[in-house]
């Protein structure tokens, strides 16, 4: 069965973790020594992952405005959301660097630190939060302290947030695809998500060789994980109508399933019924003829020495 968009995508995003994990993993056995055989299949397990994924940020970056991938879309956001504030924290630790952590233009421009709660803050925040940026930035302080040669590593930095920020504004409205650039870029997307399935089994196969000698490093470091698999909107354009096909067979095999059914039940009893008799034959089992033979053998030990009594009286 064809992958659909939304599974590619997902393989995708598994690769990335993946090759990470590879990473970990190659520096777990780089420390160990000799394996040289083993270093080789980690380091080509490596090359597997990472020649495979090469294309695919590019490809992502293109196949997120895919009206089934909402998905890709809001992650692609979030990480927007958040090289902006990375930008914003960049300026300011580059002010606390050059100037001081007490220096006023700081208090001028960052009243308020909210970095943390920004990376996670809703759309209507962070535009708030952006506004009241802008206007303290073009504030007549805050413009004439950068304006000193003190402060010239500041505009570059500043330029990086207002581009990081009209990064953020952009990905919040998808890009509307023609038909033809929809299908093809499904394809290709389907066809990244094949080639990465293949790619991460060969190299997990073979980290698993490489660390065999290496007790639980394959399990601690995630390599064992494997992609979630999930029915997704929007598979490529070759295979449009294999959805409801499927469906189709698969309610006509429902349908024809219960038939044999129940007749499977009505023959299964019969032989149930046959074997009942046997299960009558249970009351003659050993066990109460033994709990009678207990009390005769216990009354013959109890005769026994009461006989000699009786002949001696005799």
């Amino acid at each position: 069965m064809p992958l659909s968009t939304l599974e590619a995508y997902e393989l995708i995003r598994f690769a990335e973790a993946f090759e990470a994990r590879l990473v970990t993993a190659h520096d777990v056995i780089a420390e160990r020594e000799g394996l040289q055989a083993e270093k080789k299949w980690l380091a080509s397990a490596l090359k597997l992952a990472r020649t495979a994924l090469a294309p695919c940020p590019a490809l992502i970056e293109r196949a997120k405005d895919l009206p089934e991938l909402e998905e890709a879309r809001e992650e692609f956001s979030f990480l927007q959301q958040n090289l902006w504030v990375d930008a914003l924290e960049k300026l300011h630790a580059g002010i606390t660097f050059c100037a001081s952590s007490r220096s006023p233009v700081i208090d001028a421009l960052f009243p308020h630190l909210k970095f943390p709660q920004l990376r996670r803050a809703p759309q209507e925040a962070v535009n708030e939060f952006a506004a009241s940026y802008e206007r303290r930035l073009k504030s007549s302080y805050v413009t004439r302290i950068f304006a000193q040669t003190d402060f010239d590593f500041v505009r570059p930095v500043v330029d990086q947030v207002a581009r990081a920020y009209a990064g953020w504004q952009a990905s919040l409205t998808p890009t509307s695809l023609s038909e033809p650039q929809m299908t093809a870029l499904r394809t290709q997307l389907i066809s990244a998500g094949d080639r990465l399935d293949i790619a991460t089994r060969q190299a997990r196969l073979l980290a698993e060789a490489a660390l065999v000698p290496v007790a639980g490093a394959f399990d601690s470091t995630g390599l064992a994980a494997k992609p979630r698999r999930r029915l997704g909107r929007g598979l490529a354009e070759e295979f449009p109508i294999e959805g409801p096909p499927e469906a189709g067979t698969g309610e006509a095999s429902a349908a024809e399933e219960p038939v044999p059914s129940p007749e499977a039940p009505a023959s299964a009893p019969e032989p149930i019924e046959a074997s009942e008799p046997p299960p009558a034959a249970e009351p003659p089992a050993p066990e109460p003829p033994r709990a009678e033979a207990k009390p005769s053998r216990r009354g013959r030990k109890k005769a026994e020495p009461k006989n000699p009594p009786d002949d001696e009286a005799a």
